[in-house]
């Protein structure tokens, strides 16, 4: 069955184990600069001149002030509904389709890490059998919880310009999920890089949000991001069966709301001289 790219976006490493990389992402990071906080208005005295603390306020000016992320701000994700079918693309060449994608809980809990992410999706079956994790129910595929921390993906002239993101990766384990559809076991580890969007899609770092659009496009024909700017490789791959490993894919197209839903918070990218 043919599928549009959006409905792929969430879930197309089905055969492609999650590579728990040793090198962070948030070592990418520049100093001082890439990180999750927030910029608040603080009238006259504030050391930045703009709502995204990344320009520097002149004497005497109203000003705004940036605070790193010092309390952890939870957050759910859902599928969105207009969104076809996920699958997950094993290196093997199969595919399972799953109709639905979630997230109960995850956090941001530093300026540079969010962990505690367990992504889950329903509805999954291939060639008439349902596929499930250990300990759950027919149909539904969970993750292990997973971590990562924000990076550069490409560099433009000014830091403020740059396209930034975060990963996601195995919390304890190189193993990003695992189940089984049938007698056929299948395991996934790697990591996927979440590019920064804001409620409309738009890649937006340096705006304070409440809402964002999680999408995640790979491919191994290509077209997916797998790697930070002087990074280690950060893709998905697979194994089927206990055999080999090989790269996968994983489409998904979400929206992802910060719990409580009025907190806001920033992944910020300004000038080394500014930051």
């Amino acid at each position: 069955m043919r599928r549009n790219r959006a409905g792929r976006r969430w879930l197309t490493a089905a055969c492609a184990v999650v590579a728990c990389l040793a090198m962070s992402a948030s070592a990418l990071a520049t100093p001082g600069s890439l990180e999750w906080g927030k910029c608040t208005k603080v009238g006259s005295g504030g050391k930045y001149a703009n709502a995204g603390c990344t320009k520097a306020a002149k004497p005497g000016k109203e000003g705004w002030e940036w605070t790193p992320l010092s309390t952890p701000v939870k957050f759910t994700s859902s599928k969105q509904k207009e969104t076809g079918p996920m699958a997950i693309i094993t290196g093997a060449g199969g595919e399972i389709s799953c109709t639905t994608a979630s997230s109960k809980e995850g956090e941001y809990n530093a300026p540079k890490e969010l962990s505690n992410v367990v992504l889950e999706f329903g509805n999954c079956e291939t060639g008439g059998f349902e596929c499930k994790s250990p300990g759950q129910l027919e149909g539904s595929i969970h993750t292990n919880k997973l971590h990562g921390g924000p990076g550069v993906i490409k560099k433009e002239a000014k830091e403020v310009k740059n396209l930034d993101g975060y990963d996601l990766k195995g919390q304890t384990s190189e193993v990003w999920a695992e189940w089984s559809c049938g007698l056929v076991s299948y395991v996934m580890r790697g990591g996927v890089i979440v590019p920064e969007r804001n409620a409309t899609g738009i890649l937006q770092t340096n705006k304070m949000l409440n809402k964002r659009v999680i999408e995640i496009f790979s491919e191994k024909g290509g077209g997916g991001i797998e790697r930070f700017e002087g990074g280690p490789n950060d893709y998905l791959e697979s194994s089927v069966a206990g055999g080999p490993f090989a790269k996968a894919e994983l489409s998904l197209s979400a929206i992802q709301l910060t719990n409580p839903k009025t907190t806001k918070i920033e992944l910020r990218q300004c000038e080394m001289n500014v930051c």
